[in-house]
């Protein structure tokens, strides 16, 4: 990603180069990684996108995406009608909109486009098909969305003749929002939906990329609860020990039975899975417990009200479960939301209660320089009202306690209630940052588990006793 798309999650790869597939934001290194990653996803014999010109070629037709109307008057956008929904989507949630860098990516061919879709499997992908001359207003509002959202999705840009005319998509502009294909389900979930209107709005774009790139059975995880979040349904999440790389099975194993439950509830639950140690903070909302490593729970959230499943996981259960929510006939466990109008005291000064009761170093305007001068740093730069940094922050605060006897500083500022010194590019919330000794900094971009960045502080630390402390 660039230098302030620090959601990114992924390390790069060395592989060779299919020329002139993307141009866009990601530099070289970055487009390796990816076709690496497309390369890699075909040996394990991964879903495709879609198979072969007749399937995409199906984003035309009405089984795909219910409507009949897409050769004519495209008729209005019904619930993606805009209003009330593009608030906090934008650059201003993560700080303006600074990143000189395209917000997609050009593909060039049709085959790009499945490399496009399959290059991060987990996540959703937006695809827009626009002739250049003919949609210029079109493809303007969709670069616009793109823009204010290249935080949360990945967009792709296809203007290229014969690729929208091998997907029989070369009559007017369309915008594709397809699932992360990880989690699709041959014959349960759709792989992909099509915005309803060859005009675009914002706004109802916005919801209809929010509404689509969720699919039946996902996987929770910081990146995803605000889509979640977003789904305006009670969301079910299952909490067990699992991991995608090492025990896919295990995942599959939950999610093929949560599907069976899902599948009767679209429209009025939604239904994901989270890993109980990466999400342990939360169970308590819940009034879950899970001590034992086998030990697997079941809850809903509905805004600041949780449900917890008392009987053991099944199929028969969690419907029964889910029957319940949406009946209203639990009893819920309300969370008292905290209040960030008063992140500032009477003198003005930001509260950082949060962070003074852990080993993460509080950093102010007054006291980075005496703080990091000299020495190797992790550094978070957040806002009190960024979901996704409520999310990192326990993550954080482990990462803290982690080092708090090595010689390497663990610090966060807000950066609303101060000024990130020069040659910190901070874009967006969160944004980490790594210093060394001599003052070099760097994006940090890998994957916001403890493990992962106590790699990284070794890895790129200068001072010795940082590398044999860790």
């Amino acid at each position: 990603g660039s230098s302030t798309d620090t959601r990114s999650g992924h390390a790069e790869l060395p592989h060779r180069a299919i020329a002139s597939t993307f141009r866009g934001r990601r530099g070289a290194a970055t487009m390796l990684t990816k076709l690496w990653v497309v390369a890699l996803l075909a040996a394990q014999n991964a879903q495709p996108a879609f198979a072969d010109e007749e399937d995409l070629a199906e984003a035309d037709g009405e089984d795909d995406f219910g409507g009949d109307d897409y050769d004519g008057d495209y008729g209005d956008v019904g619930d993606y009608g805009g209003g009330g929904y593009g608030g906090g989507y934008g650059d201003d949630e993560y700080g303006g909109g600074g990143d000189p860098t395209p917000a997609w990516e050009t593909v060039e061919s049709f085959d790009g486009i499945a490399e496009f879709v399959n290059q991060d499997e987990t996540e959703p992908a937006v695809v827009g098909f626009f002739d250049a001359d003919r949609d210029a207003d079109q493809q303007k509002v969709y670069e616009e969305v793109a823009e204010g959202s290249r935080y949360d999705f990945r967009f792709a840009l296809v203007t290229d003749e014969a690729a929208r005319t091998t997907a029989k998509l070369q009559k007017g502009p369309a915008v594709l929002v397809y699932a992360p294909p990880r989690f699709v389900k041959e014959g349960v979930d759709k792989k992909r939906a099509r915005y309803p209107s060859a005009k675009l709005d914002a706004e109802a774009l916005k919801k209809f990329i929010f509404k689509r790139s969720v699919p039946l059975v996902g996987q929770k995880t910081w990146k995803s609860g605000e889509r979640y979040d977003k789904q305006g349904v009670p969301v079910v999440t299952l909490f067990a020990a699992i991991d995608l790389e090492k025990n896919a099975k295990g995942f599959d194993y939950f999610a093929n039975r949560l599907r069976k439950v899902a599948a009767d509830y679209v429209g009025k639950l939604s239904f994901n899975i989270g890993d109980k140690e990466d999400f342990s903070y939360q169970l308590e909302d819940y009034g879950i417990e899970l001590p034992a490593k086998k030990d697997v729970g079941v809850g809903a959230k509905d805004g600041n009200k949780y449900y917890r499943m008392e009987d053991k996981f099944n199929v028969d259960n969690v419907r029964k479960f889910a029957q319940a929510v949406v009946d209203g006939a639990l009893e819920p466990k309300i969370k008292e939301e905290p209040s960030y109008d008063d992140d500032h005291d009477a003198s003005g000064e930001a509260d950082d209660s949060d962070y003074e009761e852990s080993d993460v170093t509080v950093l102010t305007d007054a006291n980075f320089a005496d703080v990091t001068d000299g020495k190797d740093a992790m550094l978070e730069f957040y806002a009190p009202w960024c979901g996704h940094c409520q999310a990192l922050k326990p993550t954080y605060k482990e990462l803290g306690t982690r080092l708090a006897s090595a010689d390497v500083v663990v610090g966060a500022m807000d950066a609303t209630a101060n000024s990130p010194p020069d040659g910190y590019d901070v874009q967006g919330y969160p944004t980490l940052i790594f210093k060394t000794a001599s003052g070099k900094t760097t994006s940090y971009d890998g994957d916001r588990d403890v493990d992962s960045m106590v790699a990284y502080i070794k890895e790129h630390a200068e001072a010795e006793s940082v590398k044999s402390e860790l």
